[in-house]
């Protein structure tokens, strides 16, 4: 049985992982919030006036163990924002390249797929 799944839930799925691994990061080593701060400006002065700009201000602004948290949560605001992230850009995040980054989209295809395949069964 082939299990379709959305690409869109896919790719959030991915960026939660990757999310993940970045608070583990960040919780390491805590400067890699101002090297985000440091992405995010560049970032500020591209897209002045977009609502993310300002939200990312403001996350970037909690101390560290409060970032990491949100950054990891799965609500609404923090699934939209995640497609903005400054820590993409951040200097010290690097998540292999292509090939890494292909290995990462299908374990979050496999993850959506068991979701998807256990709540169909339910």
């Amino acid at each position: 049985m082939t299990t379709e799944v959305n690409e869109g839930v896919v790719s959030d799925t991915a960026k939660l992982m990757m999310h993940r691994l970045i608070a583990r990061m960040l919780r390491r080593d805590p400067s890699l919030a101002e090297k985000a701060r440091i992405a995010h400006a560049g970032q500020a002065g591209q897209f002045a006036g977009w609502p993310f700009v300002r939200e990312w201000e403001e996350l970037l602004a909690l101390p560290t163990r409060e970032l990491a948290s949100r950054l990891t949560s799965r609500d609404r605001d923090m699934v939209r924002l995640r497609n903005s992230s400054p820590f993409y850009l951040a200097e010290g995040v690097n998540f292999g390249g292509y090939d890494a980054r292909v290995r990462l989209r299908r374990s979050a295809r496999r993850v959506v797929e068991r979701n998807f395949g256990a709540a169909q069964r339910d």
